[in-house]
């Protein structure tokens, strides 16, 4: 669970999320620290699609080898 939320901008637009805890606080969990956006054309976000869709086949398949 996030300890902390701000709301604020640091001035380049981006809105800051929760803080990580101490490292001895966690156990395989991550935080979002920060989202930073860029523009994309349409190709650059199909081929991220594309990245994506890959990225979570692969997970899948990782995780019905596992059981």
């Amino acid at each position: 669970m996030p300890q902390h939320t701000h709301d604020q901008h640091d001035g380049d637009g981006a809105t800051e999320y929760p803080r990580r805890p101490a490292r001895s606080a966690i156990q395989d969990t991550w935080y979002v620290e920060r989202i930073a956006t860029e523009p994309m054309t349409a190709q650059q976000y199909d081929l991220a699609v594309t990245a994506l869709a890959t990225l979570i086949a692969q997970w899948l398949t990782n995780q019905e080898n596992a059981i």
